[in-house]
């Protein structure tokens, strides 16, 4: 689409980016899989997270990205022939706005882009502030948005934390794992509610074909994603929630991420499973990357078994396989507050930020953020949110449009 060189103002500190190489390379591409070699390989070396991955953001530009009409905006940043930095954005225009966005952050969680270690440690706020600057001149945009930006990643504030950013609407709920799964269990749970859920996992036990998987085997995959669209579905129609993976463009992305489409990527996500009585009761779909395990969606059959919460004996069979593995570091249950989670882990705060390069990108940024400001204070609220749920369960129920 575009490249362009930007040279960008060395720090003073010492031991921070030396001023003989301080020329960065600025390369926007729309075609993901033209990039893709310098992406792994900063993947590979670098800070991550699996929500941008390019098979990730490839699933999701030629499926749901495809169908809301964003193209995508690949900056790659290099540094010294190197590459630096991957910021994975989507362009999109509505009334007369370009917007850019970071790809696919309609369904993931956190946004972090991916970073060479060194560089994100040393860059400075003013060098990315220019930066994104120039990207937006670059394609012609008038607003750049950046949800979901951790407040803290890696050791410093997150770059793209701009100054004006606000709080995003909901938190994620992470916490670091050790080895010892037994420790981390009676510190996040008290003794009765440990006895509880291990009544629970007892009483799943005793049930003919109970199993505890990651699914390996393609029947396994496809079974375990039809009880997971079968159950969110369900879930959806009773508790009125939106379900976001019910039209065909969100179930090819979700097959693709699996490895079960036709000419899809490797597989990106895991699938695991709760299995009792020939029937499966509980699904988890889990990402890894950078040393976390990313829980990224989950669902739970309301039936007989339900009383015995399969969904919180998979998430702590999860949680306890994830303490066992040497190359797992952290546990990051992502959006939204639910029970399960605050159980599990603490809340992370993000950070939405704005950056408007023209009138009508002012205007929209206003506009945003009162929009933001809206859902926070509903998500937050003991009475909007109640009301809310209870009007969408009421839509669902009753067939209105």
């Amino acid at each position: 689409m575009s490249a362009a060189n930007a040279t960008m103002p060395g720090p003073d500190a010492e031991g921070e980016i030396e001023r003989t190489a301080t020329d960065l390379q600025v390369l926007i591409s729309n075609d993901i899989r033209a990039v893709t070699a310098d992406w792994k390989q900063l993947e590979s070396t670098g800070f991550c997270n699996p929500y941008q991955s390019p098979g990730w953001l490839a699933a999701w530009s030629e499926t749901i990205g495809n169908e809301l009409g964003i193209t995508p905006a690949i900056v790659t940043v290099r540094l010294a022939e190197k590459p630096v930095l991957v910021l994975p954005l989507g362009l999109r225009s509505s009334a007369g706005t370009r917007t850019l966005s970071f790809l696919g952050h309609q369904n993931g969680n956190q946004n972090t882009a991916i970073w060479d270690p060194d560089f994100y440690k040393q860059v400075t706020k003013a060098q990315i502030s220019e930066l994104l600057t120039h990207v937006c001149e670059e394609m012609h945009a008038d607003l750049l948005l950046l949800h979901n930006v951790p407040e803290d990643w890696n050791g410093r504030e997150h770059p793209f934390v701009l100054d004006g950013a606000t709080p995003s609407p909901s938190p994620i709920f992470a916490r670091p794992l050790s080895d010892d799964f037994d420790a981390l269990f009676r510190e996040t749970h008290s003794k009765s509610s440990r006895k509880n859920l291990l009544r629970k996992q007892r009483h799943l036990q005793s049930v003919d074909g109970y199993r505890v998987i990651r699914a390996e085997t393609e029947a396994d995959l496809r079974n375990g994603y039809e009880a997971f669209l079968e159950q969110r579905e369900k879930r959806a129609q009773e508790a009125g929630i939106p379900n976001v993976f019910s039209d065909s463009p969100a179930r090819e992305f979700l097959e693709r991420l699996l490895g079960l489409k036709d000419g899809g990527d490797a597989r990106v996500l895991d699938l695991w499973f709760l299995e009792a009585d020939g029937k499966i009761r509980a699904t988890y779909l889990c990402a890894n990357g950078g040393g976390t395990i990313h829980a990224y969606s989950n669902s739970v059959a309301h039936d007989a078994l339900l009383p015995n919460s399969p969904g919180l004996v998979l998430i702590k069979e999860i949680i306890e396989h994830a303490c066992s593995d040497p190359q797992t570091m952290e546990l990051d249950l992502g959006l939204g507050e639910e029970r399960y989670k605050t159980s599990w882990a603490e809340p992370v705060p993000l950070r939405d930020s704005r950056l408007a390069v023209s009138l009508k990108g002012n205007i929209k940024k206003t506009l945003e953020a009162l929009r933001l400001q809206a859902k926070s204070a509903v998500r937050n609220s003991d009475v909007l949110w109640p009301l809310v749920r209870q009007m969408r369960r009421w839509k669902s129920t009753s067939g209105g449009s």
